[in-house]
């Protein structure tokens, strides 16, 4: 069975001064001429194209609009939180062992130079 060809996804994205993505769509890769003449820079994501804006339109759009704008708000909250919560001690766990390491090898290459090896 001849496997898929799976090709990276770009998207354009609306999103606000903080960073908050509030809406992105698949677009087609800009071609390298595109890319050229107009300075696109193309992040990890796949974001090819960002518009910033502030959060103003928000309050004015309709109802509907604005229960998915709290629904995307409260999503980025939740994901700060766990990140926060979970990834942050396990880093700063990484962090204290890689410390004490360095100072074991500090130790045993202040040990060793004191000899001829």
């Amino acid at each position: 069975m001849r496997r898929q060809r799976r090709r990276p996804i770009h998207y354009n994205a609306i999103s606000l001064f903080d960073g908050t993505v509030l809406a992105a769509y698949p677009v087609r890769k800009p071609t390298p001429k595109a890319i050229n003449r107009d300075n696109i820079k193309i992040d990890d994501e796949g974001v090819c194209q960002e518009l910033m804006e502030g959060g103003r339109h928000i309050v004015r759009s309709s109802e509907e609009g604005r229960f998915r704008f709290m629904d995307v708000m409260a999503n980025r909250l939740n994901a700060r939180r766990a990140v926060r919560e979970i990834a942050l001690p396990e880093i700063a766990a990484v962090r204290e062992e890689v410390a004490a390491l360095r100072s074991q090898l500090d130790r045993i290459e202040k040990l060793l130079e004191g000899r001829d090896v």
